[in-house]
């Protein structure tokens, strides 16, 4: 019975790590190189720290400029055909904005996209 009740004491720990190391927010520096938009909010040109929380396919993304919080959106995580070498954005050009629709990690085969004016337009 011992036996049985440290393996299960080991079980729970070991899911129990597993979780929490799913649960940590994750982040990334990216660089703008023009103004642009992240869910209406206005985001200059400059270097940004993007923290990010994955749940399934939903992702919940803060954009920081050091400790302070510029835009916050929710996206969706997609899959990449490639690992990109580095971080990058991909700017919605349409019209005369420039809104922020995906942001690909370097070395990783997802990325998140943020429904922008025009993408939800063409819905």
């Amino acid at each position: 019975m011992r036996k049985f009740s440290v393996c299960f004491g080991l079980l729970a720990l070991a899911l129990g790590l597993t979780v929490s190391a799913y649960a940590k927010s994750k982040s990334a520096g990216i660089t703008l190189y023009q103004d642009a938009t992240l869910n209406g909010t206005n985001v200059p040109a400059g270097d940004y720290t993007i923290k990010y929380d994955v749940d399934g396919s939903n992702a919940q993304v803060r954009l920081m400029k050091g400790s302070h919080e510029v835009a916050t959106a929710n996206g969706q995580v997609k899959s990449l055909s490639k690992k990109p070498d580095s971080n990058q954005v991909i700017l919605d050009t349409a019209g005369n904005a420039r809104a922020i629709s995906e942001i690909d990690f370097r070395g990783q085969d997802t990325g998140i996209s943020f429904a922008t004016a025009s993408s939800a337009a063409g819905k």
